[in-house]
């Protein structure tokens, strides 16, 4: 018997769809943003959005926060549609409801111009009227209007960012965010144009804690990780446990120190999914990093 049926066939399609630069980042993200308080992580995730915005790759922001109206001129430039407090018991059953409406008002969209296409197919071939299908004459009756979607048929892509909500209902285990964090490439499943999915930000000033710290789910599935300096060494060395399967102890504090220098508000950027020639270190966007040792690699 041929063997070859015992061969592992790896499927060509790629995990992150959403065309970006390959300057930026792949999308869709599970960004965790770690930081004490005052450092700037609510300015990073805003300005990391921006970055999407410019890439054409936002079209919605849904806000969990309860510190909304104190901080809504950073968020005056992007496409904020939806505020949810995150004590609300069904905030993430809010978030799905939302992304599933995108995916129902795309589908309807797709739907009726399958039709549209139909009956103006059946008008220029100037098909006589009574042999048209009745149905499609009902369908759009006197208006006669070709549908239309907010963006052409394209699928959106949304990002929901969690701010200021550890210790509240959101980040409970039976709130629904850890499913949500692991499933949050497949969300909302077109009929025409597959999943939606939705790009998921955190800012936490405690990344492991028992009591208020990420979920081990949600940082399993993390996709980029922001370090704001800490001066909580068993974090940092926890943190660097959790990337060691690209990255040896040392190499990792060197590129924290690099990415530390400057200024108290410099970020470590770690990108788990790098573009092909990308670093998986970079300091505060703009710069990529590599363990000095390294350097001509």
């Amino acid at each position: 018997m041929d063997k070859k049926y015992l061969n592992i066939k790896v499927h060509s399609g790629s995990a992150f769809r959403i065309k970006t630069d390959d300057s930026f980042c792949k999308l869709h993200q599970l960004q965790i943003v770690n930081g004490r308080r005052g450092m700037g992580k609510t300015t990073f995730i805003v300005n990391f959005m921006r970055m999407m915005k410019q890439n054409c790759a936002l079209d919605k922001v849904i806000l969990i926060t309860s510190t909304y109206d104190s901080n809504k001129d950073m968020f005056k430039d992007l496409p904020v549609t939806n505020i949810i407090h995150p004590d609300q018991a069904d905030a993430i059953r809010q978030v799905r409801d939302i992304m599933d409406a995108e995916r129902d008002l795309l589908d309807t969209y797709h739907s009726e111009m399958k039709r549209w296409g139909s009956l103006s197919r059946a008008l220029k071939g100037r098909q006589p009227i009574e042999t048209i299908d009745e149905d499609l004459l009902l369908f759009f009756g006197d208006r006669f209007e070709k549908p239309t979607h907010y963006l052409n048929g394209r699928k959106p892509v949304v990002a929901l960012f969690i701010d200021d909500s550890l210790g509240t209902r959101v980040f409970s285990v039976k709130s629904g965010l850890n499913q949500l964090c692991v499933t949050h490439r497949h969300l909302a499943v077109s009929e025409t144009l597959g999943p939606l999915g939705l790009s998921v930000f955190m800012a936490t000033q405690s990344y492991v804690s028992n009591a208020y710290g990420i979920n081990p789910t949600i940082r399993n599935n993390t996709t980029s990780l922001v370090l704001f300096q800490t001066k909580n060494e068993k974090e940092l060395l926890k943190i660097a446990e959790e990337v060691g399967g690209f990255v040896t102890l040392p190499d990792f504090l060197d590129v924290y120190e690099q990415a530390m220098e400057g200024s108290d508000h410099n970020v470590l950027f770690i990108d788990l999914n790098p573009y092909k020639g990308n670093s998986f270190f970079r300091k505060n966007m703009n710069q990529m990093l590599y363990p000095r040792k390294n350097t001509n690699n």
